[in-house]
């Protein structure tokens, strides 16, 4: 049985060796997509003993998994377990997310974050449990940390897992992927050091929780979009159609249009349709892709 860790990594060149050295333990391979690092990232993976793959430039997390997940697509990989590069989870809790595919036949194991986060940043709470609101909009999740990068995939979830989001929104991206495609998922509880000592973030939590929203707006509209734009679209349109009634009535009565009653009307007559015609619009793509 082929087991791999998969590192995507950027300008991570002073936690990683340590990362990839612990996970050799527990895995037959340790592979590390460098994306575009600026620092010796690549050079210190190889030298402690990690296949790299790299990208010329910084393309994002990821557009980094999609290699790490070629890659094990490619050597017929049986399990991989996704790890950051900079040192805040650890190698040594690789074989609890490995235990419940290799004996309960799970095809993927979440690495749950919060069964302990008295150490958290606030911050980072706030921002987690946010976005894990939102990814629960796109596929019903019943877990509680969708946003953890530390996990474990069966051959199964390898192999059947699409994902096209180039930045952090990638982890909802594949759990929603997953779900939907009925792979049988779990979570066990895990470890994280926030203080590391080092830097453990390339991008400021702002920046990240931007790209990481509006990576899940994309799938809601993509995967729900009846729901999500079709009702409000035609909300909309009721209230466009009902204000240009008072505004004719008015005017009948009186000879005089009422401005702001106007601006409502064409306002929401507008917006109702355009939001009305994405739905179906992306409602057809997505029956299409399915089929």
């Amino acid at each position: 049985m082929l087991k791999l860790v998969c590192i995507p990594a950027f300008n991570e060149e002073k936690p990683i060796v340590d990362v990839i050295k612990k996970s050799l333990k527990y895995v037959d391979q340790v592979i590390v997509c460098d994306d575009g690092s600026s620092d010796l990232t690549a050079e210190k993976a190889k030298i402690a003993g990690a296949v790299v793959i790299r990208h010329e430039k910084n393309m994002g997390k990821g557009h980094a998994m999609k290699s790490l997940f070629k890659y094990a697509k490619d050597i017929d990989a049986d399990i991989i377990v996704t790890i950051d590069g900079d040192g805040q989870f650890l190698p040594e809790q690789i074989g609890t997310l490995l235990k419940p595919i290799l004996e309960n036949s799970y095809d993927v194991v979440i690495g749950n974050r919060f069964s302990d986060d008295k150490e958290m940043p606030s911050y980072r709470k706030i921002g987690n449990k946010m976005l894990d609101k939102i990814t629960k909009l796109a596929a019903e999740l019943p877990f509680s940390d969708t946003q953890s990068g530390f996990r474990s995939y069966s051959k199964k979830a390898i192999q059947s897992i699409n994902f096209s989001t180039n930045g952090f929104g990638v982890d909802s991206e594949i759990l929603i992927d997953a779900v939907h495609k009925g792979l049988k998922i779990t979570e066990t509880n895990v470890t994280v050091l926030y203080n590391t000592g080092l830097k453990t973030s390339t991008k400021d939590p702002v920046t990240h929780t931007i790209g990481v929203l509006a990576s899940l707006l994309e799938s809601i509209a993509i995967h729900h979009p009846l729901k999500y734009l079709g009702i409000p679209g035609i909300i909309l349109l009721l209230i466009g159609f009902g204000f240009a009634t008072y505004s004719i009535s008015t005017f009948n009565e009186t000879g005089i249009f009422s401005l702001p009653s106007v601006l409502i009307t064409m306002s929401s007559l507008i917006l109702g349709l355009i939001l009305l015609l994405m739905s179906v619009v992306l409602y057809s793509i997505s029956r299409h892709k399915t089929m």
